[in-house]
């Protein structure tokens, strides 16, 4: 009888915390990176092919890129989602992409998830799926969300781990200052 009463207890115990959690909204913000000529690396060399679609380096030449790796059993990952699709949604600035890769892909239940939450939560962000775990191996990827802000000259200028709020001026402020300092030096002469 004592140890129904504590299972049940635990049970209960074990609910309330997960409904806490559920309610609990994520709490992250943009920091401020630091950008130093020592972190500008170029972009891995990599060949995705996807129904009529292709992820490759020259897919970024001219423009920004923001490259996000997710998984749907990544909380921070799934939270973070709806903030990147609002950014993309709303951007105003440099010519600008948000690419995501899902690599779920060696799971089929996983991958069937992940392609039924971007449907359900409307996420219209141009996504991959990684199901070969190429792209995951060429980025060298371990963590989730990772990102990837990539220069239009295909250089690798910013990199992090986490959720972030995307969304919210702080953040298109942080991505638009970074993408000022990267940007190429402008000839002398203003008339040119």
């Amino acid at each position: 009888m004592v140890f129904a009463v504590a299972i049940a207890g635990l049970i209960g115990l074990a609910v309330f915390s997960l409904s806490k959690l559920s309610s609990t909204p994520w709490n992250s913000s943009l920091k401020d990176p630091e950008i130093q000529d020592t972190l500008r690396q170029a972009v891995p060399q990599f060949q995705h092919e996807e129904l009529a679609r292709a992820l490759t380096p020259n897919g970024a030449e001219g423009k920004w890129s923001l490259l996000t790796f997710w998984s749907v059993t990544c909380a921070p990952c799934i939270e973070e989602l709806p903030a990147l699709n609002a950014l993309a949604a709303t951007w105003q600035g440099p010519p600008f992409q948000i690419l995501t890769v899902n690599i779920d892909g060696e799971n089929a239940e996983a991958l069937e998830n992940a392609k039924l939450l971007l449907q359900e939560e409307q996420i219209t962000l141009p996504t991959f799926f990684d199901k070969t775990q190429s792209l995951k191996a060429a980025f060298q990827v371990t963590e989730y969300p990772r990102h990837f802000l990539i220069s239009p000259t295909k250089q690798i200028v910013w990199q992090a781990v986490g959720a972030f709020k995307w969304n919210d001026n702080n953040a298109r402020d942080q991505l638009l200052k970074l993408m000022e300092r990267q940007a190429p030096e402008a000839s002398g002469d203003p008339g040119e």
